[in-house]
C-alpha cells in the first residue's frame, strides 16, 4: 500500500499543483485498515493535482474527544502552521461522530485558513453551501448514532423484563452490547469480536439477540 501511494505523489511532484492538502484516514480498531481509504484519496488528489503534504492516520474511536485523539491534534497544529490548505477525508464520519466534535475540528481549522473536503459526501467547506451541507450531515450521523444507542438500551431493558438470564450479569451492559454491535457492523465475526473484547462467543451472540430486541 505504502508503495503505491508514494509511487502516485511521485508521479505529479514535479508537475504544476493548485494547493497543498494533507489526507486524514481513521479506523476505529486495529482489526480494521485506512488502507482503502488512503488508495482512493490519494488518487483523488492525483485528479485534482493536489500536492500531498502530510497523510495522518489513526486508530481510534471517533466517540473519542479531540483531545483524545493524537493524529488529528498533529493534523491541526501543522494547519495552524500553514502547512496546507485542504484536509482530505474520506467521510464526514472520520473527522468525528458527534456535532461538537465536528464543530470544534471545522472552527480550528478555519481559524487557520484550512478547510475540509469529504469524498463520500462530495462536500468542499471552501465553499458557503459545503459548510451547511458538512454540518447538515453531522447532524444526522450524530443523530443516527444516538437512536441506535437508544435502541440497544431498550432492547435489554425489555430482555430482562422478559426473564432472560445471561449467565454472570457482570458480563452483559449496555457498554459492551455497544461495543458488540459496532463491532459487527464493521465486519468481524462473532469469533473475531469475542477474541477483541475477551469475552465468549455465547457472550456475543446473547449481546447481538439483547440489541435486535429493540429493532
Amino acid at each position: 500500500m505504502q508503495k503505491h501511494i508514494e509511487k502516485i505523489v511521485k508521479s505529479y511532484e514535479n508537475d504544476e499543483y493548485v494547493l497543498d492538502v494533507a489526507i486524514y484516514v481513521r479506523v476505529s480498531t486495529a482489526s480494521q485498515t485506512t488502507e482503502n481509504q488512503l488508495i482512493e484519496l490519494t488518487e483523488v488528489c492525483e485528479r485534482n493535482k493536489w500536492h500531498i503534504s502530510n497523510i495522518y492516520n489513526e486508530t481510534i474511536s471517533g466517540t473519542k474527544s479531540v483531545d483524545e485523539r493524537a493524529e488529528l491534534n498533529r493534523m491541526l497544529q501543522d494547519a495552524s502552521r500553514k502547512k496546507f490548505s485542504k484536509v482530505v477525508v474520506w467521510s464526514v464520519d472520520r473527522v468525528g461522530r458527534s456535532m461538537k466534535h465536528l464543530v470544534t475540528v471545522l472552527s480550528q481549522l478555519q481559524d487557520s485558513g484550512c478547510d475540509i473536503y469529504s469524498y463520500k459526501q462530495a462536500i468542499d467547506t471552501s465553499t458557503t453551501m459545503g459548510t451547511s451541507f458538512f454540518h447538515m450531515v453531522g447532524i444526522f450521523a450524530e443523530l443516527e448514532n444516538n437512536m441506535r444507542a437508544e435502541r440497544q438500551k431498550i432492547g435489554i431493558r425489555r430482555s430482562l423484563e422478559n426473564g432472560a438470564k445471561f449467565g454472570r450479569k457482570t458480563l452483559i451492559t449496555d457498554k459492551l452490547v455497544q461495543k458488540v454491535v459496532d463491532l459487527r457492523h464493521q465486519g468481524l465475526s462473532m469469533r473475531g469480536i469475542a477474541t477483541q473484547l475477551d469475552v465468549s462467543t455465547t457472550i456475543v451472540q446473547k449481546s447481538l439477540k439483547m440489541s435486535i430486541v429493540a429493532v
